[in-house]
């Protein structure tokens, strides 16, 4: 049976935060709520760790997973920032918004060859767990409908992940809106909980 922890609050997280931790550097995957699905979540820069993500969602090796960082400030240490890029991310983050950057060699080819999809959720919590990057991709079987709540969890991830942490229900209840930013170029990959046309209207002043 897996653990559930129930933690809504910074002043609870502090009670579980060294066991938490401890299942992160150990290379351990859990599921944890954040502002817009319930992420799986793994130390994204351990190869055996990630190896364990694509396994419990039976999703297709090779195919990117984004990263969760703790702050904006974090972004330059894993991906390169262009004018446009910064202030989108200025403007957005935190926020459900996955800005897919030119990755650094910070970021190992197992978990994306070229570029890098970075969230900085509107999540204190799993910003704060954010120690190292965290995959940040949802917790569901590839393809199936993703969780926005605990109760949502397929039990195949259930029996599959060594942690829970019910944060509640996800704010906004859907995922986040997907860019791609290469050479001060704004590209819409998936419409999400950002509405792309105020990205453009941002992008476009002065």
């Amino acid at each position: 049976m897996v653990k559930i922890l129930k933690i809504k609050t910074l002043d609870e997280l502090k009670k579980h935060f060294d066991y938490i931790k401890k299942i992160i550097l150990e290379g351990k995957v859990f599921v944890c709520g954040t502002d817009t699905l319930y992420g799986l979540c793994a130390n994204a820069l351990d190869e055996s760790a990630l190896e364990r993500v694509y396994s419990i969602k039976e999703r297709e090796r090779g195919k990117p997973v984004s990263i969760f960082l703790r702050d904006i400030k974090d972004i330059e240490r894993y991906a390169y920032l262009d004018d446009v890029s910064r202030k989108i991310v200025e403007r957005f983050l935190p926020g459900p918004l996955t800005i897919v950057l030119k990755k650094k060699d910070t970021i190992p080819d197992t978990l994306s060859k070229e570029y890098i999809g970075i969230r900085v959720p509107k999540s204190d919590i799993i910003r704060e767990l954010s120690i190292v990057p965290l995959t940040a991709t949802s917790a569901n079987i590839s393809g199936e409908k993703p969780p926005t709540s605990v109760g949502e969890i397929d039990d195949r991830i259930r029996e599959r992940v060594d942690l829970i942490i019910d944060t509640g229900a996800c704010p906004y209840r859907k995922p986040s809106t997907v860019i791609k930013v290469v050479d001060g170029k704004v590209e819409l990959i998936r419409e999400g909980a950002v509405d792309f046309r105020e990205i453009e209207r941002v992008v476009k002043e002065e």
